[in-house]
């Protein structure tokens, strides 16, 4: 089905004007997955150089093959000779993380590529059909699934790679001392989307402000990402033993809400162009916020995780032999080579190296491990 902008706005619309105003976070639910209106729910998620935007796996194989060289020492802590070697990916897209990976197992694991279970984590049908088409090749080796619980308690390794900032976010905005949060109305003559202010009445949302954020000043906007903390409370409850590997964009909270980013991180993307006109065009546009990796850090805590690591994408690249896996990916390479551009985008800081980061979490796991990633860098004090 092809999109048309104006069936998802007008489903909004006629919501908005049956029920009343919504809640940000709830249009931006329906804006990215109503069923075949969402910007994830279409045949195509626009990915790529010729797309709306770009991530890391798009951008080279190295970075699925250094990731690989983390979970097979992932493995070795968990201690799995001989028995079944489980990764979940949330939000796998396209596919080609999980290929990267499937491929650097089967060619350079020794054996454990005969063991390895892929499960990709994916509620939306158009997604489903989408992974089951791009990895064919590996179809005894993947499994395909609505939720993480359908395969029992899970022992391995988790992977959400820019899942979180996809995450529906709470918009909220300061004004004479007290914070509001924002929703979406119609305009007068019913035919726009247009942006409304109430008191917060999310007592969650309430107590997060109060504890995290009374000190920012009038005026202030910025986002509060609850659903992070459903989604971690989720994957403990199916989760036994493991490691929990996360990339995204993002800061600490104390950089996360400085006083000079006081219109917060949500922004849209199209073309490769940034626009924050979120009410023209829903479903076409992709929609993130910025992840607030202390906030994440706490919730895993609580949930019954320990916080392993965090650090910069270049620094923990850098830690899984680099040079080995850059020869084992692409051979020997010259020093001009094209192939060195898109690796470079990868630990740059005017790239992703600076501006995306990792967390590891670890559940069930002997405390004191040694992690490859880290061993270059570890920041997870910041996350306070």
């Amino acid at each position: 089905m092809v999109n048309d902008f104006g069936s998802l706005k007008g489903l909004l619309i006629d919501k908005i004007k049956k029920n009343g105003p919504i809640s940000f976070k709830d249009f931006m639910a329906l804006c990215l997955y109503e069923e075949n209106l969402g910007y994830y729910s279409q045949d195509e998620i626009r990915i790529g150089k010729h797309g709306d935007f770009v991530t890391a796996p798009h951008t080279s194989k190295l970075f699925g093959y250094l990731l690989a060289v983390q979970i097979q020492q992932f493995f070795e802590i968990l201690e799995n000779q001989g028995q079944e070697l489980s990764i979940a990916e949330f939000g796998a897209g396209t596919g080609v993380l999980a290929g990267d990976i499937l491929e650097y197992f089967k060619r350079f694991s020794n054996g454990q590529f005969e063991r390895l279970r892929y499960v990709m984590v994916e509620p939306l049908s158009k997604r489903r059909e989408v992974l089951k088409k791009s990895l064919s090749g590996f179809k005894d080796n993947i499994k395909i699934v609505d939720c993480l619980s359908e395969t029992g308690r899970f022992r391995g390794v988790v992977i959400a790679n820019e899942l979180f900032d996809a995450f529906p976010v709470h918009l909220i905005e300061k004004n004479e001392d007290e914070f509001f949060e924002i929703f979406v109305d119609v305009s007068s003559d019913e035919e726009r989307l247009v942006e409304k202010a109430f008191k917060i009445s999310d007592e969650t949302l309430k107590d997060y402000v109060t504890t995290y954020l009374s000190h920012l000043p009038n005026g202030y906007r910025t986002e509060v990402n609850l659903e992070m903390k459903k989604w971690i409370d989720n994957l403990s409850s199916s989760m036994e033993k493991g490691f929990c590997l996360i990339i995204d964009y993002g800061y600490s909270r104390e950089d996360y809400y400085a006083d000079f980013r006081n219109r917060g991180t949500l922004l849209g993307y199209s073309r490769q162009r940034v626009t924050e006109d979120f009410f023209e065009y829903p479903g076409l546009i992709d929609m993130t916020a910025h992840v607030n990796f202390s906030d994440a850090r706490l919730w895993f805590e609580q949930a019954g995780f320990v916080a392993e690591g965090f650090c910069p994408q270049w620094a923990f690249l850098g830690g899984l032999d680099m040079e080995q896996t850059m020869e084992k990916a692409f051979g020997r390479l010259e020093p001009f080579s094209p192939v060195l551009a898109s690796v470079k985008s990868l630990i740059f800081p005017q790239g992703m190296g600076e501006t995306h980061k990792v967390f590891v979490a670890s559940k069930g796991v002997d405390k004191g491990v040694d992690l490859k990633g880290f061993k270059m860098k570890n920041d997870i004090v910041r996350l306070t």
